[in-house]
C-alpha cells in the first residue's frame, strides 16, 4: 500500500521561497537607490568643481589683461579717477576685503571671449616705490632698480554664479 505524503508537509513549504525572493528584490532596491544617490552626489560635485575651475580661468585671464595694460606705452591714472585703476588701499591684500568690495562699479570688466564664465574683472594699485613697516617686511613686494611695482586682483565668476575665485598677483614694469 502506498503512504500519500501529508498534506501538512507541504504546506508548512509553500511561500518560503516567495519570501526568500520578497527579501532579495528589497536588497537589491536599497543597493540601487544607494547607488542612484552615490552617483548624483558625484555628479555634483563634479559640477562645482567645473564651475570653480571655469571661475578660476575667468580670474586668470583677468590678470593677464591687466598685465596688458601695464605693459601698454602709457598708463591710466592711478588716482581712482577712472574706476579700477587706484593708489595703495589699505586692507588690500586680506582676503576678507575682496569679499565685500564693489566689484561691479570699481573694476575693470575682461572683454575677451570665455565660455563658461559669468563675469571676469580685475583692479590694479599703484604700490609706492618704498615700503616702510614695522615688522617683517620680507614678504612685501618692493621694487627692483628702475620698476614700478603694481598690486594686480581679479575676481572671476563660474557658470553657475555660485563659485567665485579672487586672484592676486604683483606686476613690475620696467622703466
Amino acid at each position: 500500500m502506498r503512504t500519500s505524503p501529508s498534506k501538512n508537509g507541504k504546506q508548512r513549504q509553500t511561500g518560503v521561497a516567495l519570501i526568500t525572493g520578497l527579501i532579495f528584490l528589497v536588497m537589491l532596491t536599497l543597493i540601487a537607490l544607494a547607488a542612484m544617490q552615490s552617483t548624483t552626489l558625484e555628479e555634483r560635485m563634479a559640477g562645482n568643481s567645473r564651475s570653480r575651475d571655469l571661475a578660476f580661468q575667468g580670474a586668470e585671464a583677468a590678470v593677464r589683461a591687466a598685465e596688458a595694460v601695464l605693459s601698454g606705452a602709457s598708463l591710466p591714472p592711478f588716482n581712482g579717477s577712472k574706476a579700477g585703476y587706484y593708489p595703495p588701499m589699505d586692507n588690500a591684500a586680506s582676503a576678507d576685503y575682496w569679499k565685500t568690495y564693489d566689484w561691479a562699479n570699481k573694476s575693470v570688466a575682461y572683454v575677451g571671449a570665455l565660455t563658461g564664465v559669468k563675469e571676469a574683472r580685475f583692479v590694479v594699485e599703484a604700490l609706492p616705490a618704498t615700503a616702510a613697516s614695522g615688522g617683517d617686511d620680507s614678504l612685501v613686494a618692493k621694487p627692483l632698480s628702475g620698476g614700478e611695482i603694481f598690486r594686480i586682483t581679479a575676481r572671476g565668476i563660474g557658470t553657475d554664479g555660485t563659485s567665485t575665485v579672487i586672484v592676486q598677483t604683483t606686476f613690475r614694469r620696467s622703466i
